[in-house]
Parts: C-alpha cells; structure tokens; sequence
C-alpha cells in the first residue's frame, strides 16, 4: 500500500472523491454545502482585499443577484 500519490494520481483521485461524495449527497445538503463554500471563498477575498475585493466577488458570482441585494441596502458601487 502507497501513503501518498504522484501529483497525476492525487488529482485524478481527487476529483473522483469529489464527484462520487457530491453523488451521494441530496439536495438540501448540497445546498448548504455551497452556501458555506461561497460564503467561506467571500469571506477569504474580504480578508485579503477588504469590501470592495468581496463585492467584485459577489458580482463575479452573480451579478443580477448582487445587483438586487446592492439596492435594497442602497449600496451603489463606482464603475458596476
């Protein structure tokens, strides 16, 4: 038995991983998966680049639906 792959088989193992555990999971928890998963990938841009890094983010996500929360919080941003 092998305790570490080369760089090849570790990402082919990976993403096997990871498409056969997304295949088990039901929709609800792949939903709250990828809540926590973009909030934690905004939150990591915010720490690194502060509001407007976390802001470009979001619109990089999904511009229609930051467009839609900016407003109801009167947030308008230079050049968006």
């Amino acid at each position: 038995m092998k305790s570490e792959l080369n760089s090849k088989d570790y990402v082919t193992f990976t993403r096997r991983f990871v498409k056969e555990t997304v295949d088990t999971m039901g929709i609800k928890e792949l939903k709250d998966f990828a809540i926590t998963a973009i909030h934690e990938d905004i939150q990591d841009v915010y720490n690194d680049l502060g509001q407007r890094g976390a802001f470009d983010d979001m619109l990089g996500w999904d511009e229609d639906t930051f467009l839609t929360v900016a407003e109801d919080f009167e947030l308008e941003l230079e050049g968006v």
